[in-house]
């Protein structure tokens, strides 16, 4: 167990209490596996101790920054840390499996050179019947959503391909990562995964899903499901995605714009406010940035244009929205 299967990379911010379990959880998949598994820890400015808690459990890297540099930051700065060929990207609230490190170390192991993402099966903490993500996956107009989010989880699952791995948790390969750029700091929090699956994927890399290896999320436990925080961070990076990546015909701005007004009404009338709104207003203050990123990654060189799924029914984003909701609230 001297190498590293791979590298786990938690972000954590006033996480000390959920950083046991996870990194419990990875010891135990380590010793069912036989496989070592580096943990890089960056710390985002906690209150709680949560650096502290990190080396307490005797993670190998301990990154502490002064304030909360946002998570695609902190994310850069766990996998510049990481010394395996793979990164999986893990939240401090999630718990995997006893089989997980075996499942995935195997995958990447075997994975050909162009897949650069390796996609767990994440089920709700609160109901593990549940599927949080497997994968993601981004229709026609570029509105991103999680496969078979907010379905069932019983029967066999297969492997195959997805379009790419949510930073929840996903194990990436490094090179990959790196020729693309990594991941983009525009993004504070939300929406990093789905742009840096979509720059992998113009880069000619795949995603697949790894149903062996089974993790458990309980989600936004630092930030709350429903925070007027978390709805304005979320508009905002949805509306910087599409400003990068979506496709920009006359049909895909109308469909993203009925999309944005259903989900921004359910986060008004769950409580957020107006934060949904001001999360947009603020995203086009970072208009001339995007710009100026979309062109880079024009000239940067051949792109094959990913295929994307047929468009999906209103009421049915909301139907996800609703479960995930439901879930987080337990």
């Amino acid at each position: 167990m001297n190498a590293s299967a791979f590298s786990a990379v938690v972000v954590a911010w006033n996480s000390a209490d959920a950083l046991r379990d996870c990194v419990a959880s990875l010891r135990v998949g380590e010793g069912a596996a036989g496989q070592r598994v580096e943990i890089v820890v960056v710390d985002n400015g906690s209150s709680d101790g949560s650096a502290e808690r990190a080396r307490e459990l005797g993670v190998d890297v301990v990154v502490e920054n002064p304030v909360n540099a946002g998570y695609g930051v902190a994310a850069a700065q766990g996998m510049a840390r990481a010394s395996a060929s793979w990164a999986l990207l893990l939240n401090p609230d999630v718990v995997v499996d006893r089989a997980f490190v075996g499942a995935l170390a195997a995958a990447a192991e075997g994975a050909p050179d162009d897949v650069a993402t390796l996609v767990p099966d994440v089920r709700f903490a609160s109901d593990r019947s549940v599927v949080n993500t497997r994968g993601l996956d981004v229709d026609r107009a570029g509105v991103p959503s999680d496969v078979d989010g907010g379905q069932r989880a019983g029967g066999r699952v297969r492997g195959r391909e997805v379009f790419g791995g949510s930073s929840g948790a996903c194990l990436l390969r490094m090179d990959a990562v790196r020729r693309v750029g990594g991941v983009e700091p525009v993004f504070f929090a939300y929406g990093e995964d789905v742009d840096l699956a979509w720059q992998l994927r113009r880069a000619g890399y795949r995603a697949l899903l790894v149903p062996e290896a089974i993790a458990y999320h309980e989600g936004s436990a630092s930030m709350g499901g429903e925070s007027p925080m978390k709805a304005f961070l979320v508009a905002r990076s949805r509306r910087l995605l599409f400003g990068l990546d979506g496709p920009h015909t006359l049909s895909a701005r109308l469909t993203r714009t009925l999309v944005e007004i259903g989900h921004a009404s359910v986060m008004t009338v769950l409580g957020a406010g107006a934060a949904p709104l001001l999360g947009r207003f603020d995203a086009l203050r970072a208009r001339r940035y995007v710009r100026f990123v979309r062109r880079a990654r024009a000239v940067a060189g051949a792109r094959h244009e990913p295929e994307l799924t047929g468009l999906r029914p209103l009421g049915e984003a909301l139907r996800r929205k609703l479960a995930a909701v439901r879930e987080t609230r337990r």
